[in-house]
Parts: structure tokens; sequence; C-alpha cells
């Protein structure tokens, strides 16, 4: 259980001088793999944190596999082994119970407020101090570039902190054994066909032809990942197994992909990049939601937006319900006004989508110079100005459904945030 009191101790190592302060932290456990447990550590008011060189500050204590730990940071910089980066702020994990250290693998991770920036930096489990009970420093960024890209609206700066056991656990192989269905065609009980028409020029004539190639899959596993394709089964002639189901509006390689998906495999980065809007269509299509959403994000990050394209994406977002991508385009529209209002015209985008772009404004103006506590209370009057990335990692982490507009997540958040008032 996390404890928000202030602690004090020892120094991180016998080679810093300044003993580590206690200052105000909120810790908060989160949902993480079996094996590994994430906390959240939020340093308050990290402006006001010591820019001196090896001046360590510490979080409050938390316990986890046994043992109470805290968070040390050194906000004006560390000197250790190996020598860390110029101005780099660092952070360590210290060990506050006795005995043996257990082989843990430490994971330090800063996320900017809006979701979309993410800095990592890890800790050997195999180079923890003896004499000092705590592990190597690591490096985060330089303290500028955490002041300006990485602090909430209250200037608190959080750390994401996982523990992980570093011995081996064998995996469930309930995925392994999903993916092993995936085409077998003798277990299979339902046959898609995709068919291309190609034209072809033969002896001065133009004919079309067709193509075809067939995947065969399980009913029972469409009934619980894909209700439209299941639906397709039930409203074919006997059910899909005799005859194909036809299907023609579709590239035979993104069905393959939808598939293999929906079968437990993980699609590479180069077929995202190549077939992002392909996938979505698809994915949105069959009702595979985390796919449509996943390659929205590659889609995102792929796609230049441009005065050219922007009205273009903007009605695609829309039309298809992807808010990431909405969000990029609305704060591209805002970070580029003056050409926006010179080059584009909005006659055809529909009202509701200024709501959006109110947002959008929000954050890019939001005022950070308030500061107060942060109260739990607070958390639901930044949903407003959160981003879409942070939004929805709100709600998976709390098992909510993440598809759906900006208003839509936030409504969610808000409900399930008042049944635990």
């Amino acid at each position: 259980m996390a404890d928000d009191n202030s602690m004090s101790g020892r120094s991180s190592s016998s080679e810093h001088e300044d003993q580590p302060t206690s200052v105000r932290t909120k810790i908060k456990k989160e949902p993480c793999q079996p094996k590994a447990r994430k906390f959240s550590v939020t340093f308050k008011n990290f402006r006001n944190l010591p820019a001196v060189k090896n001046r360590g500050v510490q979080s409050s204590k938390f316990a986890c596999f046994g043992h109470e730990w805290r968070l040390q940071l050194f906000p004006g910089g560390y000197s250790d082994y190996p020598t860390p980066p110029k101005g780099a702020v660092g952070v360590c994990v210290e060990r506050i119970s006795t005995g043996k250290w257990p082989n843990i693998k430490f994971l330090y991770e800063v996320r900017s407020p809006d979701g979309n920036i993410s800095l990592q930096t890890s800790g050997d489990p195999s180079s923890y101090k003896c004499y000092s009970n705590t592990s190597n420093i690591c490096a985060l960024t330089t303290r500028p570039d955490i002041k300006h890209r990485f602090l909430d609206d209250k200037r608190a700066l959080t750390i994401s902190v996982v523990l992980e056991i570093n011995e081996f656990v064998p995996k469930n192989p309930l995925a392994a054994t999903m993916l092993k269905l995936f085409g077998d065609e003798e277990s299979s009980d339902v046959v898609f066909e995709i068919t291309k028409k190609e034209e072809k020029t033969k002896k001065r004539k133009r004919e079309m032809a067709s193509s075809s190639v067939q995947f065969h899959a399980h009913r029972f596993i469409l009934e619980h990942t894909s209700s439209e394709l299941a639906a397709l089964c039930e409203s074919s002639p006997e059910g899909g197994m005799n005859s194909p189901i036809i299907i023609n509006d579709i590239k035979a390689g993104v069905f393959r992909g939808l598939l293999y998906y929906i079968y437990g495999g993980d699609i590479r980065q180069e077929f995202f990049v190549a077939n992002a809007k392909e996938v979505i269509d698809a994915a949105d299509k069959y009702g595979v939601v985390n796919l449509k959403l996943e390659a929205e994000v590659w889609y995102v990050h792929s796609t230049r937006i441009t005065t050219d394209n922007v009205i273009d994406n903007l009605l695609y977002a829309d039309a298809k319900n992807l808010a990431l991508l909405k969000e990029a385009v609305m704060d591209y529209i805002v970070k580029n006004k003056k050409k926006v209002m010179k080059r584009v015209s909005f006659k055809d985008v529909p009202g509701d989508i200024y709501k959006d772009l109110l947002a959008a404004v929000s954050r890019v103006l939001e005022d950070s110079d308030e500061d107060g506590d942060d109260e739990e209370d607070e958390e639901k009057d930044d949903y407003a100005a959160m981003g879409i990335g942070a939004l929805r990692q709100k709600l998976d982490q709390r098992g909510i459904d993440i598809d759906g507009s900006r208003d839509t997540l936030i409504a969610a958040l808000k409900k399930q945030s008042r049944k635990f008032k």
C-alpha cells in the first residue's frame, strides 16, 4: 500500500555528501503485467526542487514484493559511474527494508501531460550499491527539458517506476495455442474468399479477370472478436462451411492481417505504415476496435498534415471516429491558424467538430502558471485539456472501452470517477 507521508533517509550513495530531502509526493499503484508492479510517483512543485548537483530529494515509501521502497530524484544533476550525460536529472530506487536484495529490474518512464511524448530508462538489477541499498542512478533528461515538456499544469513531475521480477516465468500458453489455430484448415468451420477483379489486355481486348484467396477461420473465435464477421457466417448459406463467404471490398493481405490480429498475432510496424488506412477501414467495418486504434496511431505518425490534406484528414477522422487523428488535425490547425485561414475552406466541415477545435486551443494556450495541491478530485477537471492518448490510457487502465470521440471518452471517465466518490 502506498504511503503519502514524508519520510527521511540517508543518501543514495556515499559519494553524495548532501542528505536527500523529503518532499511532497503522491504515489499511485497502477495496473501492470503479472510479474511486475507499477507505481506513479508525483513530485510536486518540481520547479522549486533544488538545482544543486548531487542533492537528492526522496518520495514517500511504497511496498512491493515484500519490501519497502522509495524513489530518489536528483533534479540538479548528479555524478556517478558511468559518467552521466551533462545536466541530466537522475533517478534511482532505494530499498528501505533490510535483507537480501531481490532480483528485480527497474524501468522508469516520464510522459508528457498529453501522453504523446515518452522517455524511458532502465536499471540493471545486478548493479545495486550494496553499501547504500540503492539501485544505480539512471539519467532521464535535462532539467530545462523536463520543465518545458513533462510538467503538468500544477508544475508537478510524475515518474512511473516498474519493478519487475528478474526470474524466468513461463507464459500462459493460451495465446500461442490460439495463434496455432490461425489458418488451420482441418479444425476450421468457416471459409472466407477474398476476390479481386483485375483488368487484363489480351489480343487488343480488355477483359475483367477475377483472382481469389481463401482464409479458414473458426466461428467460435469470431463470435468473441468480430461480431460483424460472425454475422456474415450466420447469414451465408450453410454458415460458410461448405461454400465460402465472398468478400470483395478488402485486399487479401489486409484481411489476412485482420484475421491474424483476431487470433492474437502482433502486426509488424512496416505493415501498418504501408497499409494503415486500409487496416483502419477494415477494422472499423468488422468491429475490431483495438486494431483500428493501433492502425490509427501509425497513420497519425506516418502522415504529414498539410493545408492540402487537412480537411480530408479531418473529415476522414470524423467519419471513422478517429479521435487521435482528429486531435492531430486540430493541433495543426491551431498552430498554423494564419496559413489555414488563408488557404483552407471549412464549408464541408460538420458543426460539432468545432468543440474539438476549442479543446485543441485549450491544450495549446492553457495557462500553466497556476499552482495548488494535487487533490484527486482535481483530476476530473483536467480531462477536457488532456490528449486523446492520455485519455485512452486512463480508460484502458480502468478496464473501460477506449473507442469513441473525445466527449465519449471524457464522459466515461467522469462516470467511472463518480462511482468511487
